[in-house]
């Protein structure tokens, strides 16, 4: 039996770098500690290693340097100012704006003006109470605690208060109200024909038909560029997204592994896909953009709602619908056609099955009826088989 090695212990005697300050190592713990005085208060910093706590330590004289040091006298509002300011460069617009508005318009107006450390969990509820009696849906509310919660989660790395109010201390879940869940019109295979046959003279057909076969966002679509999709082994990939941001376009990388996928597609879309290559190539439009508008450039949401899609879905006949809804279109007609849900969370680029499962869970009623008529008929065939036998 190979004996494991002795764990070797950190050098607590070690002689302290310049700026280091008191660290030293708790036995008791098992961590690096340093102690410092900040607003009046001793307070205490961890970390797993030397260097861990050091980078604290450094961020911490930073802060006080600034004025988040002073916890006894800042107020929320201030401290949403400057944490802002603290997470702008480390998120991405679309994530940063969301943050601004929040604390900007839902939380600062309410409960800015009181004192950080005075914060508890009854004026977290206070806050989901106003915003309800102002009419915000419960699915808003969520939005803004979870501004909310990320803002209080780094006020208590740094210390600045003993603990998050808007998180349960048993659990340690956020406490937020209860949303509905999303919902979204789907096309049934009938009204998906009529659509179809309605968009042919739309100049845009091919991004819808892509849009139904794929199950792509329609941000990934609009960021496609002809290197992306491959005509011959019929597939596309799908490696950034188009967002707009405050009127401006920007195209961002994928986020997560899951959300960069190859899309293999139905052999009618390649065909229309073909077909609208060459079309591109005749324009002059070839180096821009798959889905492009008039001019070659990207697409902007709201131009295509207005001048191509509303309009369509008024000459369908069908009723009012947005443009992401052809991707739930898509994936409820691949779970109602008994496509494994793992095969369509990755199609759609989803994180996990259990969000698939969840965002669809209106399909599993009809999925349950045909998994227990199915299993009926196999039950039914070993009785019949029993019986056959003299059983």
């Amino acid at each position: 039996m190979t004996e494991k090695p002795e764990r070797k212990k950190p050098n607590r005697k070690a002689r302290r770098g310049r700026g280091e300050g008191g660290i030293r190592y708790r036995e008791d713990k098992q961590l690096w500690v340093a102690e410092v005085r900040t607003g009046g208060k001793r307070v205490s910093v961890y970390g797993t290693s030397k260097v861990e706590v050091q980078e604290k330590l450094r961020k911490l004289h930073n802060d006080v340097a600034s004025g988040i040091g002073r916890p006894s006298n800042l107020t929320v509002g201030q401290w949403l100012t400057q944490w802002l300011a603290l997470v702008k460069p480390t998120v991405e617009p679309g994530t940063y704006r969301p943050y601004e508005i929040n604390c900007r318009l839902h939380i600062t107006p309410h409960i800015g003006s009181m004192k950080l450390v005075q914060m508890k969990k009854v004026h977290v509820q206070a806050l989901y109470s106003t915003l309800a009696k102002g009419g915000m849906s419960p699915a808003m509310q969520r939005k803004v605690g979870t501004t909310l919660v990320i803002a209080l989660n780094e006020a208590l790395d740094l210390e600045l208060i003993p603990a998050n109010p808007a998180v349960s201390r048993r659990t340690k879940r956020t406490r937020k109200p209860k949303a509905d869940p999303p919902k979204f019109k789907i096309l049934t295979p009938d009204e998906l024909a009529v659509f179809l046959d309605a968009a042919r003279i739309d100049r845009h057909y091919a991004l819808y038909h892509t849009a139904l076969d794929s199950g792509a966002r329609p941000g990934e679509l609009f960021a496609l560029d002809w290197p992306d999709v491959d005509l011959d082994l019929g597939h596309l990939i799908i490696t950034k997204s188009l967002e707009e941001i405050a009127g401006a376009l920007r195209l961002k990388p994928a986020k997560t592994d899951k959300s960069r996928r190859r899309i293999d597609l139905s052999a009618e879309t390649v065909k229309v896909l073909a077909d609208h290559r060459k079309a591109m190539l005749a324009a002059g439009f070839i180096s821009r953009p798959v889905f492009c508008d008039s001019e070659g450039g990207h697409i902007r949401l709201s131009n295509l709602h207005r001048d191509s899609f509303k309009p369509l879905l008024k000459r369908a006949g069908l009723p009012h619908m947005r443009l992401y809804d052809l991707r739930h279109t898509c994936a409820t007609l691949l779970l109602l056609a008994d496509v494994p849900a793992k095969v369509v969370s990755e199609r759609l680029g989803h994180s996990t099955i259990t969000l698939t499962m969840n965002t669809y869970s209106h399909v599993l009623p009809t999925m349950q009826k045909k998994a227990a008529d199915a299993l009926g008929k196999i039950l039914g065939r070993q009785t019949l088989d029993k019986k056959a036998a003299g059983g």
